[in-house]
């Protein structure tokens, strides 16, 4: 695992976890079992590094809260630009080739691999921003920094078999597990409705799953039953995650 050492903490110390993506930045203090305040900033459009930075920046000038001491500090990568590879088929060498058929390389990108994912039998491939890392190394010296793949598919290997959608406002998370194994994981993007149920089918078709006989959950902080409705119209077995606050706490926290 790509990550600098961060250090011990007791039940009842903060952390932090910032949660970074082309989109905006999430920023959660939390303890080991829950996130006491959340912070959130929405970017007009999609941001390269350089603009990530800067805002970054800016929440740590204008949030006071942010600018108190930690006990750990942990940095989400939340991109599309990953990958996964099985492990009997991975060598960190070729790290770059696994995914430049995939994205847009460049000299400045920092390829780093999750390894310890559960029991997928995969490790994950994905680009940090060298700009960020040091920004943090930085101002915390120690810190850990991960792709939100990785702590999603340790929450959702917990849940049994199934296709799960996690849907954010542009992008939503695909995930497979069948007889207890992981399938498919994949983010793709959207602008409407259809377009995550046409993902949604065309990733159960490829992967023999029968819409009358599998389970669709859908994580989601807004439920949307416009969504819930369209994709129930194809698929017998719908329903929203039962609590999205502890799902979140969860992922944050763990």
């Amino acid at each position: 695992m790509q990550s600098i050492a961060t250090s011990t903490k007791s039940h009842n110390h903060k952390s932090l976890s910032v949660l970074i993506h082309q989109d905006g930045l999430s920023f959660y203090i939390h303890t080991t079992d829950q996130i006491l305040s959340a912070i959130n900033k929405q970017f007009k459009h999609s941001s390269n590094p350089i603009e990530i930075l800067k805002s970054v920046e800016d929440c740590f000038a204008k949030e006071s809260e942010l600018n108190q001491d930690f006990d750990q500090v942990k940095l989400i990568y939340h991109h599309d630009i990953f990958t996964l590879v099985p492990k009997e088929l991975f060598k960190e060498s070729h790290a770059a080739d696994y995914l430049k058929y995939n994205t847009r390389l460049l000299q400045t990108d920092t390829l780093s691999v999750d390894e310890e994912l559960s029991d997928t039998g995969a490790n994950l491939v994905y680009v940090a921003y060298s700009n960020i890392n040091n920004y943090f190394y930085e101002k915390y010296g120690s810190y850990s920094y991960f792709h939100y793949s990785a702590l999603v598919l340790q929450q959702l290997g917990k849940l049994g078999d199934g296709l799960f959608i996690e849907v954010m406002p542009s992008h939503f998370y695909l995930t497979i597990y069948k007889e207890g194994k992981l399938i498919a994981h994949n983010l793709f993007q959207h602008e409407q409705i259809e377009d995550i149920l046409f993902y949604t089918l065309y990733a159960a078709e490829q992967n023999q799953l029968d819409p009358e006989l599998f389970r669709l959950t859908i994580i989601q902080e807004v439920q949307d039953q416009e969504l819930f409705d369209l994709l129930y119209t194809y698929v017998r077995e719908v329903s929203f995650i039962p609590n999205y606050s502890d799902y979140l706490n969860h992922l944050v926290c763990a």
